[in-house]
């Protein structure tokens, strides 16, 4: 059995700004929404979705590195998610994850913030198009007032809009971090952020972060359940107990690979309860 990850989300919230040597000398409340952004999120250290769970987390790990997409026994492989780090996915690679290994979507990171665009999105979701798999997109949210959610809200129609997507494509407000955010409302800010899209047409609207930020930082009563994709990492995900069935997805695993290619390559990897991605 190959390694898995287990994290155990703990209730210690993450900084607004904790990005590379900022980590322990930024105080978010004394710095400019936009011009903290503008000098921290470039293309090096952009967010992947779970990245600043994970610094969050309390990680055992075995002597394995990784899950691999040929292993039995465990939940549903419906869709992975990506971002620039991931790099160039061709076509013949989607295709390997679909028709062997039953991959149905991907999730494509589009923007950060209210100025970082994945520059490989379009190549990304032209590639896993042509290969047959469903695609949607996520944003990873700094926002911690409206004001922020409408900025970033439309970013992130700005881009989506210039790709030419479907307004039924389905679009992810990524919400790993925010400061104070007992004198915020993550909730009502995810909730107006998810408003702006859908003035536009686009109505599959989904909240992403971890079970202990659903029960701890944003309100998932008020969310919706089943607008809600919940990431939660047990060490030894199976079939036989599945988790958070209640939702839209479940992302139970961080570190899925396709051994045609390589073990190095890893991905996050989701069940899809509702069909909202696949």
């Amino acid at each position: 059995m190959k390694k898995i990850v287990a994290l155990t989300f703990g209730t210690t919230l993450l900084c607004g700004l904790l990005i590379n040597s900022h980590v322990n000398n930024v105080n978010a409340d004394e710095i400019d929404y936009k011009s903290s952004q503008s000098s921290l999120i470039n293309e090096t250290n952009n967010h992947s979705m779970g990245d600043l769970l994970k610094k969050d987390a309390n990680l055992r790990i075995n002597k394995y590195s990784g899950i691999s997409a040929e292993e039995t026994g465990r939940p549903s492989k419906d869709f992975i998610d990506i971002s620039s780090h991931n790099g160039v996915i061709t076509k013949d690679e989607f295709q390997i994850m679909k028709n062997k290994y039953g991959i149905k979507g991907v999730v494509v990171k589009l923007t950060e913030g209210n100025v970082y665009r994945n520059p490989e999105a379009p190549k990304q979701i032209e590639n896993a198009k042509a290969a047959g798999l469903k695609v949607s997109v996520y944003h990873f949210s700094w926002f911690d007032s409206t004001q922020g959610a409408i900025e970033e809200a439309q970013y992130f129609l700005d881009y989506a809009k210039e790709l030419n997507l479907d307004t039924d494509t389905s679009f992810v407000n990524d919400y790993e971090t925010v400061s104070n955010p007992l004198e915020l409302d993550p909730t009502s800010n995810s909730l107006k952020f998810a408003e702006i899209l859908k003035s536009e047409g686009y109505n599959n609207v989904y909240h992403y972060s971890s079970k202990s930020w659903f029960s701890s930082v944003l309100d998932m009563e008020k969310l919706g359940e089943e607008n809600c994709w919940v990431a939660e990492w047990p060490m030894n995900p199976t079939e036989n107990n599945l988790l958070n069935t209640g939702n839209a997805s479940w992302q139970w695993a961080s570190d899925l690979y396709f051994p045609e290619l390589g073990d190095s390559r890893h991905f996050d990897i989701s069940t899809d309860y509702l069909n909202a991605f696949t």
